[in-house]
């Protein structure tokens, strides 16, 4: 059986190590460059920036949600924010991610969001598949953009 809870500081370290799972997976082994002292600092606590629901199977972690909150100027109303999701291979088809996001739909409904927006990563058909059967529906005529660090600092630097 599948519980859902949500994360506590003492997670740390298996919040890091599924985050490290799910860039491998991505393609991206060494894409995550955080530490478990960023996780506890930003994940928990009264100025937290993200928050990090947990799947266990059998008192053991086997996937989770990161989440954070967002705003739709267009609707006023807060939105959701599903960034990562992920289960463990073994864990999968046990119903984890199922789980994780209906406990995110949950938070969301109680928070008064008006939708729960996610990415997911070119090719990954299956991922796809999953959340279409969940009622998220591809958003037509929008692409992600991304401003890196370095460039950031350079728009800082930028004359007015």
């Amino acid at each position: 059986m599948i519980a859902i809870r949500a994360a506590r500081p003492e997670d740390s370290a298996e919040i890091l190590r599924l985050l490290r799972l799910l860039a491998a997976y991505e393609g991206n082994p060494g894409a995550v460059t955080t530490d478990e002292q960023a996780i506890r600092r930003d994940g928990f606590g009264a100025g937290r920036r993200f928050e990090t629901l947990l799947a266990e199977r059998a008192g053991h972690v086997r996937g989770l949600a990161v989440l954070f909150d967002a705003y739709s100027s267009w609707r006023g109303a807060p939105t959701l924010v599903i960034h990562d999701l992920f289960v463990e291979e073994a864990a999968r088809g046990l119903g984890a991610g199922r789980a994780l996001v209906a406990a995110a739909a949950r938070l969301a409904a109680e928070r008064g969001c008006c939708r729960i927006d996610l990415n997911v990563v070119e090719g990954n058909d299956g991922g796809r598949r999953f959340y279409e059967g969940l009622g998220f529906k591809a958003v037509a005529g929008w692409l992600p953009y991304r401003l890196s660090r370095e460039d950031l600092e350079r728009q800082v630097t930028l004359p007015r």
